[in-house]
């Protein structure tokens, strides 16, 4: 009878064991399948915003590229929007701040330049070449007026991973010619440059984020480039890199 209990009891602890063992595994491998879940949803939301953010570089580089002034106006934050015109971007060649006109009043005294009117902008929509003579404004890649872009190949894809902001690395390509005042011939070669385009996401849709210009130009090629306004947040950002090789755009 003894003996009996003892293997009674035995085998009661032996089983509640294993039950406890098996529920606990059941409860983790929930958790880990929950976990698993959640990340595989993340990077499926990643990819499909890369894919909607490489379809917005290709307008907002084609925009640049055929100087639609318009277009490249409408890819611009709301905030940016509302400050600055299209006919400051058309005015400025693209290479315009939100906050332009405050920076300039305070240095209007180091300088002693005045920005011109809104109204002045409007009524003279062209620039005048060294003889006088109107030419149309072009968005402004460089400062090289030889630097001719003709197309681009995205590098690398970053978004954040609240997925509300992202970087897009791409690299231009196009023809450079040596300035003809300086070499005499037509000296032309290939010439390639990384720029990086930063994007944000507001009410569902990607647009350029507010930006303001670097404080250094250096290393940064012969591109005009600017930076997230709020750069020191930027760099704190946890980003996940995608490939765009690695995506399927069809």
């Amino acid at each position: 009878m003894l003996m009996n209990f003892f293997r009674t009891n035995l085998f009661n602890n032996q089983s509640k064991y294993w039950v406890g063992t098996i529920a606990l595994g059941v409860i983790f491998s929930f958790g880990s399948v929950k976990t698993i879940d959640a990340e595989i949803k993340n990077t499926s939301q990643l990819i499909t915003e890369a894919k909607i953010l490489v379809e917005r570089e290709a307008q907002f580089f084609n925009a640049r590229q055929t100087t639609d002034w318009a277009k490249i106006h409408d890819f611009q934050h709301p905030n940016f929007r509302k400050k600055v015109s299209v006919e400051e971007v058309r005015y400025f060649e693209g290479w315009v701040t939100h906050d332009y006109r405050e920076k300039a009043k305070k240095n209007a005294h180091i300088s002693g330049a005045m920005v011109p009117t809104l109204e002045y902008m409007k009524k003279h929509p062209n620039k005048f070449d060294p003889l006088g003579f109107p030419v149309a404004r072009r968005y402004k890649w460089s400062g090289d007026p030889f630097l001719k872009i003709k197309t681009y190949f995205l590098e690398k894809i970053s978004i954040s991973k609240d997925g509300k902001y992202a970087k897009i690395n791409i690299v231009v390509k196009g023809k450079q010619r040596l300035n003809p005042a300086i070499a005499r011939g037509n000296f032309e070669f290939d010439a390639k440059y990384p720029l990086t385009d930063y994007w944000e996401k507001v009410d569902g849709s990607w647009v350029i984020t507010l930006l303001s210009k670097p404080v250094s130009l250096s290393g940064s090629g012969i591109l005009k480039h600017f930076l997230p306004n709020n750069n020191s947040a930027w760099r704190k950002m946890d980003f996940v890199d995608i490939n765009p090789e690695k995506l399927s755009l069809s």
